[in-house]
């Protein structure tokens, strides 16, 4: 497996991929709105990385540098467990040092993947969506 930045000949995959992991992730939500072209206005702007293994996408993190907000990671399905998004997450770590992002409270799966790399949760918030947790991870110096 390699992480490399996003490139445009990866934009059907990805946008595949965050498709079909959104819409089998979020069972609370009503996911029936959701579409291909939602990678590209939901990531603008933002740093993307992409974990490979040869022509295959298996996952990707998406940072919103300003913040180093961490505003998606996606693992294909089918590779969850595999520690793709550990490792997507890792190069995050390694690049910004300290990071947050927002977790839905109904994502239990996610929260207990976060808390295990290192993020807390800082503050509860609500929005359009539901209830979420803001979490937090600080690089330790």
């Amino acid at each position: 497996m390699e992480i490399k930045d996003y490139s445009n000949d990866l934009l059907v995959a990805v946008s595949e991929l965050y498709l079909s992991t959104r819409v089998s992730t979020f069972t609370w939500l009503d996911t029936s709105d959701y579409q291909l072209s939602d990678f590209c206005r939901d990531t603008e702007g933002e740093r993307i990385l992409v974990a490979v293994s040869g022509r295959e996408v298996l996952g990707f993190i998406a940072i919103w540098e300003p913040e180093n907000f961490v505003h998606h990671l996606y693992v294909s399905v089918k590779h969850q467990g595999e520690n793709i998004g550990a490792q997507l997450l890792e190069k995050a770590k390694h690049s910004y040092g300290s990071l947050s992002l927002k977790c839905m409270v109904e994502n239990e799966r996610a929260i207990g993947f976060y808390e295990s790399n290192g993020f807390m949760k800082a503050e509860k918030g609500t929005d359009n969506l539901g209830h979420y947790y803001l979490m937090a991870f600080n690089a330790q110096t």
